[in-house]
């Protein structure tokens, strides 16, 4: 037991002999682990390149009198083809779309497109003296323009909600094809139906 007294009193001898050091009053303590490196690395400025690159060399001209006329037709008919199409592609604008077996009803559209081949709008279903919003959704394809156009939702039961699809075709600033009308999501009717641009 004495010898477990005298180790325990050498063990209190050597925790009372580490020095501390006692803070004063508003004096801040020194932190214990380094702070990290918050610096920002230098960004690297490369100058932009101005340099234009080399042109292409141009094909040398055909001697033969024969090739340069059979390659001026060549360019020729290709520009008026790319020309025909750009024009044959803008069906952008108001449309008045008549049905020949339904005279006293028609479409009155300002469409346009978004994207390639899309086509988008809005407009009024004409019954009669009477006029409905419509909105358009479709595509376009070649020469080829199919549009749906839906009346706007009805804002009570009894209201009638018409659809038409239209398959219609460019010749010059005219479309014109079929349509197929459903009336409350049943089919009603189809026919022929004409759209000139205004």
């Amino acid at each position: 037991m004495r010898l477990a007294s005298l180790m325990l009193f050498a063990l209190l001898l050597s925790c009372m002999s580490f020095q501390t050091h006692a803070l004063e009053a508003g004096e801040i303590a020194a932190p214990s682990i380094k702070a990290p490196n918050m610096d920002m690395p230098t960004p690297i400025i490369t100058r932009p390149s101005m340099d234009m690159p080399e042109p292409k060399p141009k094909q040398q001209a055909i001697s033969d009198s024969n090739s340069n006329q059979t390659q001026n037709q060549t360019d020729s008919s290709t520009n008026q083809t790319q020309a025909a199409a750009a024009r044959s592609n803008d069906v952008s604008g108001k449309w008045l779309i008549k049905f020949d077996d339904l005279p006293d009803r028609s479409l009155d559209l300002t469409i346009w497109s978004s994207g390639k081949a899309k086509i988008m709008g809005y407009g009024t279903l004409i019954e009669g003296s009477a006029g409905n919003s419509v909105t358009v959704s479709g595509s376009f394809a070649g020469n080829e323009l199919i549009l749906t156009v839906k009346s706007a939702e009805p804002e009570y039961s009894s209201q009638k909600y018409d659809e038409y699809v239209l398959d219609l075709f460019m010749a010059n600033d005219t479309l014109s094809g079929t349509y197929m009308l459903m009336s409350g999501g049943e089919f009603s009717g189809d026919g022929n139906a004409t759209a000139s641009k205004r």
